[in-house]
């Protein structure tokens, strides 16, 4: 660690009658500076100014050291530096991410790296507690949320000139494996949509809202009849439900600044959200938001996934998840109107995402893009040489 110099610029004021030490300085590093004050206990009356010049040099340097004693050394556990770093990004970040970071840090992170002195933490010490985690079949998404906590900790002790050097920027990860989700076709939408009208609510707008309007389960959750706007024909996505460990988080948030959008109604669709309304304020259990409970009890997060995989399921479409009709509203809509569209109506923030993730291409498609292309070459020698000898050939 370099060495740390401080230095406080202190000067004497008369308090009543005594010479006072006074001083503007933080306690730590980093830290909001205060006032701070110190009797010399000599008094102002007996040309004692001198003596108090001296005592006030005994003071600073006394407030110099212990602003040194307070400064985290190399030789601090990773586990004191973590604390604070969660502590203070407590207050940039979601309540529900500082709670899942609360929760690694204490699973996880600490009880593996916590005791190590920062100064003695290794780039394979990191890597080997990332292998260890891939051993415990954590995911890669996962994993580099551990090593955002772990990268945090030591850029803030790169910053405080406690370490040199950030060795957690050196780590590598296990290549995350290509997500494929699954989307329905056309005719399974169809038949989807004439069983829901079976289903009751909260599964009934659940479905419309993540298969119609390709909304998030947090999205779902969170979505309020005040951000319904049937006179200007809009359904603003504005605010999110998520639940950690038991604990709601209800943020006037989206997941990202693409995430808050304006989608026009679909078609059809007016005269069920007015009617789900009313019916909801009838029932004397208003809760304001438009996914739920008859009784008015609060929609769990977990009970929209759950109740929408058993509809999913009673539709004989076992393995689809309601994220999958996420996926199935994007897949219907590239088909049919630019991807940027898409891209816009789902709220990704890079197109990539949208490309890579959501715009699937199913059998039929391959099959209509093949005989697209036969047809074009139908008349081709060479194409007709080789159905000839299929035919003499018995195929």
């Amino acid at each position: 660690m370099a060495s740390q110099i401080i230095h406080i610029k202190g000067y004497l004021v008369d308090d009543h009658g005594i010479w006072t030490v006074k001083a503007r300085f933080a306690n730590v590093a980093g830290g909001k500076a205060k006032l701070h004050s110190k009797s010399t206990r000599l008094k102002v009356a007996g040309n004692n100014k001198r003596k108090a010049e001296a005592a006030m040099r005994d003071i600073v340097s006394a407030w110099e050291q212990q602003i040194l004693a307070s400064i985290p050394g190399n030789n601090t556990a990773f586990s004191v530096l973590a604390s604070r770093w969660l502590e203070q990004k407590q207050f940039s970040i979601r309540s529900n991410t500082a709670a899942s970071y609360k929760d690694m840090l204490d699973k996880h992170i600490l009880p593996a790296l916590g005791e190590t002195p920062v100064g003695d933490l290794t780039r394979q010490a990191i890597q080997q507690y990332f292998e260890q985690l891939q051993r415990a079949g954590i995911s890669t998404n996962t994993m580099k949320k551990h090593r955002v906590i772990i990268r945090g900790v030591l850029r803030d002790a790169v910053q405080e000139d406690i370490v040199t050097a950030n060795v957690a920027d050196y780590v590598s990860l296990p290549k995350r494996q290509k997500f494929m989700g699954h989307s329905l076709t056309d005719a399974q939408v169809t038949t989807l949509l004439d069983k829901l009208a079976e289903q009751q609510e909260p599964t009934r707008a659940a479905v419309v809202l993540a298969l119609m309007y390709g909304l998030r389960r947090s999205e779902i959750c969170g979505l309020r009849w005040e951000d319904v706007d049937f006179e200007s024909q809009q359904i603003h996505i504005r605010n999110t439900v998520t639940e950690y460990r038991g604990t709601f988080y209800e943020v006037e948030a989206t997941k990202t600044k693409a995430s808050c959008r304006d989608l026009c109604f679909i078609p059809g669709t007016e005269d069920y959200f007015l009617e789900l309304q009313n019916k909801q304020k009838r029932s004397g259990s208003y809760t304001g938001k438009v996914c739920a409970h008859t009784d008015g009890r609060l929609v769990r997060p977990e009970y929209v996934t759950r109740s929408c995989e058993r509809f999913l399921q009673s539709c004989g479409y076992d393995g689809i998840r309601l994220h999958d009709l996420r996926h199935t509203a994007a897949s219907i809509l590239a088909k049919r109107v630019p991807i940027k569209q898409v891209q816009a109506f789902l709220g990704h923030e890079d197109v990539q995402t949208t490309l890579n993730i959501y715009a699937h291409t199913h059998i039929e498609d391959a099959l209509e893009t093949s005989k697209a292309m036969g047809e074009l070459l139908s008349a081709n020698t060479f194409l007709c040489k080789r159905s000839e000898n299929c035919s003499e050939n018995g195929g």
